[in-house]
């Protein structure tokens, strides 16, 4: 199946940039250069649950959707480009809940021995390849959810905002909140909550429009960052493990990342307040399945029942109001793309040769 992605940077590049000039990075990928065209005699799946539409046609003017109705009656535009379209699915582009702009795996290379030598471990950035991977599995909008070299994340949105370089909408993650000790090089410790108050104000100040509090973080710290942050109007993620799914949840945080198999450490045995259980979060997973299922089960097994089906009402809310389609990463792959990555062709079509195609990952 051929699938364009309907409201998405690609499909809209025609009438984003006809008004303004494109840069040597963005013009091979536009390949309609026009205001106002029609794809026509498409299949649509909207998203919503609905069920698809055949021989459809969708009329698209200075980047918006006029109008979709069947082809047979469609009015077309005078001097719209009509493209024949038939064989192919238009869907609503895939929001990236999860998607960072560093290659996890990096990491691998730097373990000797058994361990790490100081000053911890250090992620590679890839600002390049991450934009178009995701823009090329469908991602025309996504949270970094994270960030370990914020200039260049902050350089990134800026640049495809002012459209220099393709990729989808970026809404920036600050750095990680997170306490001592890190095994991250590229990690600030914070020192309480003043400091977390601090982080909060400059990294919001400097554009980013995210937070993260990660594996270290105190209650006290996690709260003020969250009081800090949702005083700004923005929101505040969390992969933890110091701080406990329903501690995190009376603070008022907006979503949870990585679980609760590996990220709630609300179960775990020897929990001491604002620390991360010995053994971190592999240790917890394992401690699950043998409370719930035996050793070696399944992990989803070990799930509490009151844990399946967990999100915070707030954000659990704000996901079903979307216009697209929320997503997130699958463990072992780019964030936000997984097995949804287009063949080695489909790559090479995006500037991506073969070896730079292949990203894998982990959970971050």
């Amino acid at each position: 199946m051929r699938v364009l992605v309907l409201c998405g940077p690609l499909l809209f590049a025609a009438a984003a940039f006809a008004q303004t000039q494109k840069s040597g990075d963005v013009a091979p990928f536009v390949t309609v250069d026009a205001p106002v065209f029609v794809l026509n005699h498409v299949r649509v799946i909207d998203g919503t649950g609905a069920a698809a539409k055949e021989d459809q046609a969708i009329v698209i003017a200075n980047g918006k959707i006029q109008s979709i109705g069947p082809a047979a009656s469609a009015q077309i535009p005078s001097g719209a480009q009509v493209l024949d379209r038939a064989g192919y699915t238009v869907i609503p582009g895939l929001v990236g809940m999860h998607d960072h702009l560093y290659y996890t795996d990096s990491i691998a290379v730097q373990v000797a021995g058994g361990k790490v030598g100081e000053p911890g471990l250090f992620v590679a950035e890839i600002p390049y390849t991450a934009p178009r991977l995701y823009l090329a599995a469908g991602v025309t909008t996504m949270r970094t959810t994270g960030s370990l070299e914020p200039y260049t994340d902050l350089k990134v949105k800026s640049r495809i905002d002012a459209n220099l370089m393709p990729g989808p909408s970026i809404d920036a993650t600050a750095p990680y909140l997170e306490g001592g000790p890190t095994r991250f090089a590229q990690m600030h410790e914070l020192t309480g909550p003043d400091d977390a108050k601090r982080m909060v104000d400059y990294w919001a100040a400097e554009g980013m429009t995210s937070f993260k509090a990660y594996m270290n973080i105190t209650r006290e710290e996690l709260g003020t960052a969250i009081k800090q942050a949702h005083g700004l109007k923005l929101k505040l993620t969390g992969h933890l493990c110091s701080v406990t799914w329903p501690e995190a949840v009376a603070l008022g945080i907006d979503d949870l990342e990585h679980g609760p198999v590996f990220a709630d450490t609300e179960f775990a045995p020897n929990k001491k307040p604002d620390a991360c259980p010995p053994g971190g979060q592999q240790q917890l997973g394992e401690t699950r399945c043998e409370w719930r299922g035996g050793a070696g089960a399944d992990p989803q097994s070990c799930l509490p029942p009151r844990g399946r089906d967990f999100h915070p009402p707030r954000f659990r809310s704000q996901r079903t109001r979307s216009p697209e389609i929320a997503t997130s990463h699958s463990r072992g792959h780019v964030h936000g793309i997984g097995p949804e990555l287009p063949d080695r062709a489909g790559r090479r079509s995006f500037g991506l040769p073969d070896d730079r195609a292949d990203a894998q990952g982990d959970g971050f």
